[in-house]
């Protein structure tokens, strides 16, 4: 099956665009005549043995649910949309809650980390530049000694005052058995000064030169302390960790929790960090981490250049995961599935059960019970109303289905006889003039010849009362009309017949090829005296979207068809003056396709005819007598 391949012309098949073949076309075949029953389609009726069809049963549940389908794959694709919504708002809600909550423990972490980078500046410049500092590194006179660490002492004391994150100083000397120091004494009380003083001396025994931090815990909270030491003086700045680590809590909100983590061990904790696995996560990460545990969120964010861990937990309430408006929003598609329930109940009573009973009981008139009457109604208006419409129709429709297939079925037997009957004298004529001229020349063989193609030509005209033959039949007469024109005008004339393979007993309408063919002989026009005409027919299936159609092409290499003959039969008129063949063609194609068949005429070295009409099968009753329906294969 081919579209196009092999013909050497062709136009476009789809330039109209084929209907679609579902439709039915009635004839006096599909009238039921039984004394006992009423006439309607035969494809409404049940088969052998009281059985559906498969398509009967598809259009039935259609009819009884398609309503609810439509409005449960509607709801279904709100329903969709809506759970998208809430999952996407609640998503984006709690990743900006997520990250609104590390970004609160990475702004605490940046102050801690710049108050330390101030505090270790101002130390290290002492260290490095202040002479005093230079003096005491070794031994000294006590009065000497004595001069350069109050002086000492002094210039880390305006450091304090004018430092908004040193909250302490200490400075010890004479091989660290002597000290000064100064705190906030709001922010640190005398005990704890006397403890960090007592671990600092701890931490110089035991320390190189040169800066080191080390966290201090005492009663008053969390401190950071930096030493930096040189021989026998050393000077100590300290920071208070409480204000920003209250300050914290109070901001990531109630039941938050904020806790140190240094060298796996935890300052500033409530006691449930420990169940929270914090001090083990710190070991695993390098910068960060966030992670969801006994309903809590866990944030960590290390210090820079340290050991230090600033950790964060807070608990997962509703408020957590939604604000209002989600919370409402998810509300409304809870209740809209309660809504979607009772509208699918409410539709099924109203609207598909009394939609079933009114199809229930057209099937039994259709099936020729006409005092069937619907039952329950519901109580909808335009249902009641097409219950009462469809029991005022059945008897007008009773009368009138009869009167409408009977009028149509005896129009169109009338047009089709009245066509055949124009065909007919047309070539009768012809024949009898050409025998009468070979016997006036007394060519008797020709003569015979002819009487015997002209009886084979008759025969096929009179025996061809049925609209439609097949295609082998209809080309074997194209062949004896061939041979019937040499021996009528001795003319070289030469028919070559292509055709697919399976397409011999498909049927075509009564002379659809011959009257090509005619044409083709009455208007090729060779010049040279004696050149032959060659005539070809290509005949070869079209597979379609609405089925496999038949493309019949005739051909020749004669000078054409005359332009106004052309425009003519190309012209969607229903009758011409000229080429009464091929109208009366159209016509009974129009009859027998429905408006189905496809047209062509042009030429293109030579003239080219073409029909193309959809497949009907022998095995199956042909179209008005043949067929009961034109059903897209």
């Amino acid at each position: 099956m081919t579209h196009r391949e092999g013909c050497p012309v062709g136009f476009l098949f789809a330039r109209k665009g084929v209907e679609s073949c579902s439709r039915l076309c009635y004839d006096k075949n599909n009238i039921l005549k039984e004394s006992g029953s009423k006439e309607r389609p035969r494809k409404f009726l049940k088969k052998q043995g009281g059985e559906l069809t498969e398509t009967e049963k598809k259009k039935t549940w259609s009819l009884n649910r398609m309503v609810v389908l439509i409005m449960m794959a509607g709801y279904a694709a709100l329903l969709i949309l809506l759970s998208c919504m809430d999952y996407y708002l609640v998503a984006d809600y709690q990743n900006r809650g997520r990250e609104r909550e590390m970004g609160l423990l990475s702004e605490a972490a940046e102050y801690v980390e710049k108050a330390a980078k101030d505090l270790d500046e101002i130390l290290y410049d002492i260290y490095a530049k202040n002479k005093n500092f230079e003096a005491l590194t070794v031994l000294q006179e006590e009065t000497e000694e004595y001069s350069n660490a109050y002086e000492l002492f002094d210039a880390m004391k305006s450091r304090l005052f004018l430092q908004e994150n040193m909250h302490g100083v200490y400075i010890f000397y004479g091989a660290f058995q002597k000290s000064l120091f100064q705190c906030d004494k709001e922010i640190i009380s005398f005990d704890s000064q006397m403890e960090i003083k007592d671990r600092l001396t701890v931490l110089l025994s035991q320390s190189k030169n040169g800066g080191d931090w080390q966290t201090v815990v005492t009663a008053d909270g969390v401190f950071r302390t930096l030493t930096y030491k040189r021989g026998n003086v050393a000077v100590c700045g300290v920071f208070s960790m409480n204000g920003r680590l209250d300050e914290l809590e109070r901001t990531a909100g109630d039941g938050a929790g904020v806790s140190i983590v240094e060298e796996g061990m935890l300052y500033h904790a409530e006691g449930k960090e420990d169940t929270l696995g914090i001090a083990a996560q710190t070991k695993n990460q390098e910068k960060s981490f966030r992670y969801w545990k006994d309903n809590r969120y866990v944030y960590g964010r290390r210090i820079e250049n340290s050991s230090m861990w600033l950790c964060m937990s807070i608990p997962c309430r509703l408020w957590t995961y939604m604000n209002v408006p989600q919370l409402l929003l998810l509300i409304v598609t809870l209740f809209s599935v309660l809504a979607v329930y009772w509208l699918y109940r409410f539709i099924r009573r109203e609207l598909v059960w009394p939609l079933r009973d009114l199809t229930e009981t057209m099937n039994r008139i259709r099936q020729g019970e006409w005092n069937a009457r619907t039952g329950s109604r519901g109580h909808l208006k335009e249902i009641q109303e097409v219950g009462e419409t469809l029991t005022a129709m059945v008897s007008e429709i009773e009368k009138q289905k009869m009167r409408s297939y009977e009028e149509t079925i005896e129009k169109q037997k009338a047009q089709m006889q009245y066509l055949q009957l124009q065909l007919k004298p047309h070539f009768y004529l012809n024949g009898l003039k050409t025998l009468n001229a070979l016997t006036l020349a007394k060519d008797w063989e020709k003569s015979q010849e002819l009487i015997l193609h002209i009886s084979e030509h008759l025969r096929y005209l009179l025996q061809t009362e049925r609209e439609l033959v097949t295609l082998g039949a209809e080309l074997n007469y194209v062949r004896n009309y061939i041979e019937l024109q040499k021996s009528m005008t001795g003319r070289p004339v030469v028919c070559g017949i292509r055709e697919e393979e399976g397409t011999a007993d498909y049927l075509v309408p009564t002379l659809c090829v011959q009257t090509f063919v005619e044409n083709s002989v009455k208007y090729a026009k060779l010049g040279a005296p004696g050149r032959e005409l060659a005539i070809r027919v290509c005949v070869q299936q079209l597979l379609t979207e609405d089925g496999i159609y038949l493309d019949i092409m005739v051909s020749d290499n004669g000078g054409g068809y005359p332009d106004n003959i052309l425009e003519e039969i190309n012209a969607d008129t229903r009758k011409g003056t000229r080429s009464v063949g091929i109208h009366n063609l159209k016509r009974r194609c129009a009859l027998i396709y429905e408006g189905k068949a496809e047209y062509n005429f042009y030429n293109g070295g030579g003239a080219v005819s073409e029909l193309i009409v959809p497949v009907i099968n022998p095995d199956r009753q042909g179209i008005r007598g043949e067929t009961d329906e034109c059903i897209d294969s």
